[in-house]
């Protein structure tokens, strides 16, 4: 507590007149008459009775009076605003909103925070409700309106550093719903963070009810010097035989113009070794890429890491990574012309992420046995397609396969019949022949389409130089699955699905015969892209981002334990035991129908498959890295926040309130007028007692 007008303490001398008054002596003589004093002998009058005070309650309450008005005139208020409210207004329920994104981290930030939490919990009065919601990128309410201190502070002690980013919006949303739901008047919501500026983006639609105190503790400091390893860039090739690896790595340094350069240490470690190590030299605000030299990768999956040496934020100072083993892909081509697949042969020679092996067949010589472990089958001008085949292909199809159909001079209205006519999209027509006007050209492309994704970005590959002389059409409509389309409307290519594969139809051949695609650049990569597509393949990622959902199926569909090649439509007929950086384990049962992990930690997670006959099998990993946006330290005003979600009614404070003069806070207190009238209360109610005490007795010389 404070006073505006503490000189009006002198005012205090004023207690020493209802001890002077109890002290004097208050002589009072009965007067009779007499007819003559002649008669009478003169003796002095002595007080032989010891002065002391009597009536002590009458006492006190003269004093209590008066130091009331002394204290009243002195003008007394309450430097913090939450404890003059709440002694004067009642219970609150706090709201304490906690950051723990892995910004938080940073000189120890987070335990700055806790520590102000502990001290917001302490200064709760016994009647005072308290809630805790701990948030980085997504908020949780670890408890809710508890009058419980111990337990408050047992949740603020556990909680521990994320590898997750900023965002403020969840969290004041989970804040908002529990001062709704209060039955409590009085609700307040207090922020602790380092107020990134990344965890707030202005659009979060998030406003405070009318009456909600918003408060806030800032652990961040307005210039703050950081290093990160913000992305890796891995190049893999084949080199006698063994394949070799080169990294680069794109390393950022954040800090005020007026630092130093950063020099520090940059490593390159495999399966937990460092290989490489180099110096590195930073400005301020400048971010550079340091590139490693090329190194052969051992056999199996490879985990590797690029790190920094440790400054004050350590978490991302690493970015780390897992190399699988080089995947092939297995094409059988049944055709009825000898070389009719020499171009996509050759073009399938040629690649290495993933490489591909084939074999050629004669459509008519299709057995079942033919179709084990093929990934993608290949009828190139196929003139007829029996029964027999078709229902195998159907099959092979419906369980995952691709299969990618070439209609060419030989494939007519004839070839696709009875069974074989569930293969395509619609039955082939005829062909058409744009020799006339030096051919027609692709003019649609669909670049949502992994097969010409790779294909949006400028200068990644142009379809338009290739010219097409003759191509089939379909005839009847095909309103779905339409991948690109020549210059006249005419289908290029069209996918349908059944069951768990995909057939993809090429309306022109895939050679020198009806168009000079194959002469393009663009041909041997739209090769390449066309069978990954019809496989269902997908690149193992070398990373993940925290706070992504791994689908571990793609994992476990490309390899398994003994290296075998395995198809996704195959149910999972083993537990999968997941064991995330922090060693902690989860287990995802057979019976879920897909092995989904949210990515919490950053680090590797190790996957094995479990169950009878396989505690053999090797172990997976997958990597996870930060989010690099949180390494930009850069801060946000919290009063540029407070303004965003509290209304204009409520008190903007962060420790008290700022801004305001002492004068200003004293008047929009008024305590002066309750002890001032808590004072003439007083002195009426002396005034009564000390009348009656008067009437009572009997007044004779010496001491009241």
């Amino acid at each position: 507590m404070t006073f505006l007008t503490p000189l009006f303490f002198l005012g205090a001398l004023a207690l020493a007149v209802p001890v002077f008054i109890h002290l004097t002596n208050r002589e009072k003589k009965e007067v009779v008459d007499f007819p003559s004093l002649m008669f009478l002998r003169r003796i002095p009058y002595r007080s032989v009775r010891r002065q002391k005070l009597r009536h002590l309650f009458l006492f006190a309450l003269r004093c209590l009076a008066l130091l009331l008005l002394v204290i009243a005139f002195a003008r007394p208020f309450f430097d913090s605003p939450t404890a003059a409210t709440a002694a004067a207004l009642g219970p609150r329920d706090v709201v304490l909103v906690l950051d723990n994104s892995y910004s938080m981290g940073y000189e120890n930030r987070l335990e700055a925070a806790k520590q102000q939490a502990r001290s917001e919990i302490d200064g709760l009065s016994p009647d005072d409700r308290g809630s805790v919601v701990v948030f980085s990128d997504r908020a949780e309410i670890f408890s809710q309106s508890t009058l419980d201190r111990e337990q408050l502070k047992a949740i603020i002690d556990g909680v521990e550093l994320s590898a997750s980013t900023t965002r403020f919006g969840p969290a004041l949303k989970l804040a908002k719903k529990i001062v709704d739901e209060s039955s409590l008047e009085r609700t307040e919501v207090v922020l602790l963070s380092d107020f990134q500026r990344i965890g707030w983006e202005g659009d979060e639609d998030v406003w405070l009810s009318t009456g909600t105190e918003f408060r806030y503790e800032n652990v961040g400091s307005p210039e703050s010097d950081n290093a990160a390893v913000t992305s890796v860039i891995l190049e893999r090739d084949q080199a006698s035989g063994r394949e070799r690896l080169t990294a680069s790595a794109r390393v950022t340094y954040k800090a005020s113009a007026d630092e130093p350069p950063l020099t520090t240490q940059i490593a390159l470690e495999l399966d937990g070794r460092s290989l490489q190590s180099k110096p590195l030299e930073l400005a301020p605000n400048s971010s550079t890429t340091v590139s490693f030299d090329p190194t052969t990768l051992p056999a199996g999956v490879v985990r590797g890491t690029v790190r920094l040496d440790d400054d004050k934020l350590s978490k991302d100072n690493a970015y780390h990574f897992v190399l699988w083993p080089g995947q092939s892909l297995s094409v059988l081509a049944l055709e009825a012309r000898s070389r009719r697949s020499l171009y996509v042969s050759r073009a399938l020679a040629l690649g290495d992420r993933p490489s591909f092996s084939m074999d050629s067949k004669q459509p008519n010589q299709l057995r079942a046995a033919d179709l084990s472990g093929r990934d993608v089958v290949v009828l190139n001008d196929v003139p007829v397609v029996s029964a027999g085949a078709a229902r195998l292909l159907e099959e092979f199809v419906s369980k995952g396969g691709g299969l990618v159909v070439v209609l060419g001079e030989a494939s007519g209205r004839n070839s696709f019949t009875g069974a074989a006519a569930r293969l395509l999209p619609a039955p082939p027509g005829a062909s058409n022949d744009r020799s006339r006007d030096w051919g027609g050209t692709l003019s649609y492309l669909d670049y949502g389409s992994p097969v010409f994704e790779i294909f949006s970005a400028p200068h990644t590959g142009d379809f338009t130089a290739a010219k097409f002389f003759r191509y089939r059409s379909f005839e009847t409509a095909v309103a779905d699955g339409v991948l690109a389309r020549f210059d006249d409307g005419a289908i290029a290519l069209a996918e349908k699905r059944i069951g768990e594969g995909r057939v993809l139809v090429w309306t022109s051949t895939l050679d020198t015969f009806w168009n000079d695609l194959a002469r393009q650049p663009v041909f041997l990569p739209f090769i390449h892209q066309l069978m990954k597509h019809a496989a269902g393949y997908t690149e193992a990622n070398p990373w993940h981002t925290v706070g992504e959902v791994a689908d571990l199926d793609r994992y476990l569909d490309m390899v398994t334990g003994q290296g075998e090649r395995v198809r996704g439509s195959e149910a999972r007929d083993y537990d999968l035991i997941v064991s995330a950086p922090s060693e902690d384990r989860t287990i995802i049962p057979e019976t879920e129908e897909r092995a989904l992990l949210p990515l919490v930690e950053q680090g590797f997670y190790e996957l094995r498959r479990a169950g009878t006959g396989s505690a053999a099998l090797a172990a997976m990993s997958l990597a996870a890295n930060l989010d690099a946006a949180e390494s930009d330290l850069s801060s946000l005003d919290p009063e540029e926040l407070r303004a965003a979600v509290a209304l204009r009614e409520m008190e903007p404070t962060e420790s008290g309130d700022v801004g305001r003069t002492p004068a200003e806070q004293e008047s929009r207190q008024g305590f002066w007028w309750y002890l001032l009238v808590a004072a003439f209360v007083l002195l009426a109610a002396e005034t009564i007692l000390s009348n009656r005490l008067s009437r009572s007795q009997t007044v004779i010389p010496g001491i009241v």
